[in-house]
């Protein structure tokens, strides 16, 4: 909880920006708009991309006045302020503001973290779950990760492998609890499945 606001005190003695990757975490992902707001900590400048678009590839950042060194016009790209990419992000944005999609990641995060929890209490190599909004990550002791990934794909369910030993669960933010119990089950499956 002190790492954020040290690096932030830090920056500021140093006078250098604060910046956040919310490649990921941005636009609902942590259960808040953005995901520094879950800290006591503000930077200076966040990147966004990813959830931004709503399947449709943009990439931008958003910085404080005082971070802001260009006017309209210094900067630019071959495809940037592309009208199309433009309207995704427009739309995607609204949607999320629109339908508290921030909220739905924040509570179906808290059950697909509980369900998460229940199915590391049946397995003594599941060494931990932490995550935060839909954002969620489950460690084995062994390197039984590329097995559990196999078997959960058999049965549809995808998911990324983080490390040797770890997998990564990022549902889409407007999941339901129904669907979060059918992956449950597929994921119990899965290690079973590869444990097995």
């Amino acid at each position: 909880p002190d790492y954020l606001p040290g690096v932030r005190d830090w920056c500021d003695q140093n006078n250098i920006l604060l910046i956040f990757d919310e490649v990921q975490t941005g636009l609902g992902r942590l259960g808040t708009l953005f995901g520094y707001q879950n800290f006591e900590v503000e930077p200076d400048i966040i990147t966004l991309a990813k959830g931004l678009g709503g399947g449709v590839p943009i990439g931008a950042f958003m910085a404080k006045d005082s971070a802001c060194a260009f006017d309209p016009g210094d900067h630019g790209s071959t495809f940037g302020g592309n009208p199309l990419t433009c309207a995704a992000a427009h739309a995607s944005t609204k949607y999320i503001l629109d339908n508290n999609v921030s909220e739905n990641a924040a509570k179906m995060g808290e059950y697909l973290g509980e369900g998460l929890r229940k199915i590391q209490a049946n397995h003594e190599f599941i060494t931990d779950v932490r995550g935060m909004g839909l954002l969620w990550a489950v460690e084995f002791d062994s390197d039984i990760t590329p097995d559990v990934i196999a078997a959960c794909n058999e049965s549809g369910l995808l998911m990324n492998p983080m490390r040797p030993n770890t997998v990564r669960l990022m549902p889409v933010l407007t999941i339901t609890e129904a669907e979060i119990d059918e992956a449950l089950e597929r994921l119990e499956e899965g290690i079973r499945n590869a444990t097995s």
